[in-house]
């Protein structure tokens, strides 16, 4: 742990050194013809083209509708939860064996509740059915308020104008976590105030360990210039176009209302915020944990129609912006002394010249219906397209052929607590993606992937 440290100290020390005295680069990244990379003479992404449709023995089981859904999470016995825009959390259980009821668990707005912007994020807490742990009962969800609401815990450093709205962490706990409707309290955990109506706090994941992830955006969709809010991606001051890593459970935060893991990697760095877990990010969403790996799996929606999936494994990374993008910054440091600053991608895919939607969603597949898919990453486009690749771009890039499905549009893509493929259209509907003429009982029967019995309970709070 001690040398990880030192060498993360050490590129954060070259990073800060080159953005005090305002010198900025692209930088190149060398690697084979099919991996995303950076092209040190333009500042563009070189992207691999599809090449391929892969076509498996799959059929869509439609779960449930809804509307406009946003988020999915689901506890150890596989109930799923439904989170819409409009902050209406739908419940999905399995009654016998191939039976879905889906009924309204909770209902989430307030008069406080920006309606237009809506609810971003729903994540259970691993523990939620487990009686005696902390995190029983307990799941959390982001929601837009008002301007001025409340007093902020986060404001941006940079680009901060007129408040737009605010954005709210909240966790909700109820005693009886088995029950069709929500019954219990509320309690606020953090609040971010927002300049602008995009690039804000758009999703949120738990690690193995009870440990939550934020993706918050860089504060708004402006022009990059060094007073805009691009910049605060890049300062370790400031929580806006970062990744978050909290202990909701804890009380060490300057709020005193959750807690700062200690193995956070910024820790000891001086005047850095000891939430942070990435940096350089535009405008971060779809967060996913790898369970057999432990990467965090990052979409991100790049600058000029470029979608982006960073995987951070250590934390710590930096993950080029606003450092790199093609307004024509001088070439004042060497491309290899950026690299060892700056994490390149490990997907990216031009929606424009590629002819697809933004990018919905991605995880790293590890369910068993499709073995062919193990390890691989998906990404999820709203055009209904799935785009499968290696976690690394070792091999081309391939379409998964959805059928029918593909016709609705896609607005999200999770996994269920096994491990399968969740499909939320933008017409409201549900799919879970099976084997074809699969037996009767499914992906609901087989043990979640994340189960903290197995977890060292001492260290499990680290």
């Amino acid at each position: 742990m001690t040398s990880l440290f030192f060498s993360l100290f050490s590129k954060l020390s070259l990073f800060v050194a080159s953005a005090g005295i305002g010198m900025a680069a692209y930088f190149f990244f060398a690697g084979t013809d099919s991996k995303a990379s950076y092209d040190g003479g333009s500042g563009a992404i070189r992207i691999p083209a599809v090449e391929s449709r892969l076509h498996l023995p799959m059929e869509a089981s439609l779960l449930a509708r809804t509307q406009a859904p946003v988020d999915v999470s689901g506890d150890s016995n596989g109930v799923l939860y439904i989170l819409q825009h409009d902050g209406k959390v739908i419940r999905i259980d399995n009654e016998g064996t191939t039976m879905k009821v889906s009924t309204q668990y909770a209902d989430l707005s307030d008069k406080q509740t920006d309606r237009e912007i809506g609810f971003s994020a729903i994540a259970f807490h691993p523990e939620f059915l487990m009686r005696e742990r902390p995190g029983f009962g307990k799941f959390y969800v982001i929601a837009a308020e008002k301007a001025r609401s409340a007093m902020p815990d986060f404001i941006p450093q940079f680009g901060f104008g007129p408040e737009t709205h605010q954005e709210v962490l909240y966790e909700y706990r109820t005693d009886f976590p088995y029950a069709s409707n929500f019954k219990g309290q509320r309690r606020e955990v953090m609040r971010f105030s927002q300049p602008g109506r995009e690039h804000n706090v758009t999703s949120i994941t738990f690690d193995l360990y009870g440990h939550l992830f934020l993706a918050v955006g860089d504060g708004a969709d402006m022009k990059v210039d060094n007073r805009s809010a691009s910049k605060n991606a890049s300062s370790l001051a400031n929580a806006y176009g970062k990744i978050l890593r909290i202990n909701p459970m804890g009380r060490n935060s300057v709020n005193g209302k959750y807690g700062i893991p200690k193995t956070n990697p910024f820790q000891l760095v001086s005047n850095a915020l000891p939430e942070l877990w990435t940096f350089g990010l535009r405008a971060p969403h779809s967060l996913s944990f790898d369970p057999f790996l432990q990467n965090l799996c990052i979409g991100e929606s790049g600058e000029n129609g470029i979608e982006k999936v960073n995987i951070s494994e250590y934390g710590g990374e930096h993950f080029g912006w606003d450092l790199l993008h093609g307004s024509g910054l001088f070439n004042l440091v060497s491309s290899s002394q950026l690299a060892e600053v700056v994490t390149s991608p490990s997907f990216a895919i031009d929606r424009k010249s590629q002819a697809m939607g933004t990018h919905k969603g991605n995880v790293i597949y590890r369910g068993e219906n499709f073995p062919s898919l193990a390890g691989r990453l998906i990404v999820a486009n709203e055009s209904g397209d799935l785009v499968v690749s290696e976690p690394e771009l070792k091999g081309q890039l391939q379409l998964l052929d959805l059928g029918s499905v593909s016709d609705r549009g896609i607005s999200g893509l999770r996994t269920t607590p096994t491990g399968e493929l969740l499909v939320l259209c933008a017409d409201g509907s549900i799919f879970e993606l099976k084997k074809t003429e699969s037996t009767t009982e499914g992906s609901w029967k087989r043990k979640p992937l994340y189960c903290l019995q197995l977890i060292d309970p001492v260290n499990a709070r680290s």
